[in-house]
């Protein structure tokens, strides 16, 4: 059903928002203050769903996206405005989620690279149908060789794999519809450091964040910021801390915890501990390290997955670490996991840091003190 609708503003995840005749209407790669051409695809009671077809009256913010595959492809979402809109839009989003905190000002760090940063990339395929690429708006495979935030050696290899379906030689031997995965450590350009990963887990050639330049950025501001509010000699426990990358430069003594495979090796400051802080008996074993001579933690430094840390007040209520640093892949899940916790913690700053530019997803980091008073 195509009908125009007037977009009002822009929700936390990137739509457009518009609302007539008491429904809302959520419109995809459209802007506020847009007279657009849309066509609903999906409704429940007073909200529906509408994809662009035509912008009859262009916001100013409005431009051309880099990629060629932006409006059929669902892996971005801001390549028709500027960068600096983009982030104001998050920085908004962010706001949004935390009405109920007490006021507190948003620092936001851009990305040098808005295109050709992302290391890896999952991609979906139907040998049947010959097709292999993203998922659009119906969950349909699109394909994209031209991909403008891939890096260049991820780019390098791409292209091949679309060069006369070159793909379908890859997967011959696997199920008829499948995922593969392009992953690369290194940015050189030729595609000599590309591994591909054929229908096996996320990350499965190690996890690494999907932009480099910006994990740096990340693990520097983490580390200075440790340096000014933690004391040299207090023990941090970094949970869902993976290879111990957020750390690895921290002058404390440091516990990484995580669910390994192969658990790393002890650095000088560092030490590993395979848990799966989703389990129940997660704290418990945490606990049980003090009669293995490992003292309590005194700061922690949390990094968990998008889904969040739900429990995160039982953490915190059997360490009374001194402080914590959170950082969240989803604004959602920030808001959702610390709210309740500010009567034991103040908030001391919240930081945006854009890993993911050109989508709707970013990293928010919060540091919180303990307040004196509940010592």
């Amino acid at each position: 059903m195509k009908t125009d609708f007037r977009i009002e503003h822009i929700d936390p995840i990137g739509q457009g928002v518009s609302k007539q005749e008491g429904i809302v209407t959520f419109v995809k790669k459209s802007l506020p203050n847009e007279v657009v051409t849309a066509d609903v695809f999906s409704q429940k009671k007073g909200v529906q769903f509408a994809r662009l077809i035509e912008v009859k009256t262009p916001s100013p913010e409005r431009k051309t996206p880099d990629c060629p595959h932006f409006n059929e492809c669902n892996g971005c979402d801001y390549q028709h405005t500027s960068y600096e809109k983009e982030l104001e839009y998050k920085k908004n989003a962010l706001q949004r989620h935390m009405f109920k905190f007490p006021e507190i000002s948003i620092t936001t760090h851009g990305a040098k690279r808005r295109l050709g940063y992302r290391n890896r990339l999952q991609l979906h395929y139907d040998k049947k149908r010959k097709v292999m690429g993203l998922m659009n708006y119906k969950q349909e495979i699109v394909p994209v060789p031209d991909c403008k935030i891939v890096d260049p050696s991820v780019a390098y290899e791409l292209r091949a794999l679309y060069a006369e379906n070159n793909w379908l030689k890859v997967v011959e031997k696997e199920t008829f519809k499948g995922h593969l995965e392009l992953y690369s450590k290194d940015n050189n350009l030729g595609g000599h450091n590309v591994k591909v990963s054929l229908n096996r887990p996320y990350a499965n050639g190690g996890f690494t964040q999907v932009n480099s330049e910006m994990n740096e950025k990340i693990r520097v501001f983490i580390q200075k910021k440790a340096e000014e509010i933690i004391p040299p000699k207090a023990v941090v426990y970094d949970l869902f801390g993976g290879n111990g990358n957020l750390t690895v430069k921290f002058r404390n003594p440091t516990l990484v915890v995580d669910k390994y495979r192969t658990t790393p090796s002890p650095s000088a400051h560092q030490k590993f501990f395979s848990l799966d802080l989703y389990d129940k008996g997660a704290i418990k074993s945490l606990i049980g390290l003090k009669a293995t001579g490992y003292p309590r933690p005194d700061w922690l430094i949390i990094d968990p997955p998008r889904s969040g840390l739900k429990n995160l007040n039982e953490f915190l209520n059997e360490f009374k670490p001194d402080g914590f640093i959170f950082i969240a892949c989803e604004a959602t899940s920030f808001t959702r996991d610390t709210l309740g916790i500010l009567g034991q913690y103040d908030l001391v700053s919240v930081d945006i840091f854009d890993l993911f530019p050109s989508t709707q997803h970013f990293e928010t980091i919060g540091i919180f003190t303990r307040r004196k008073k509940n010592d």
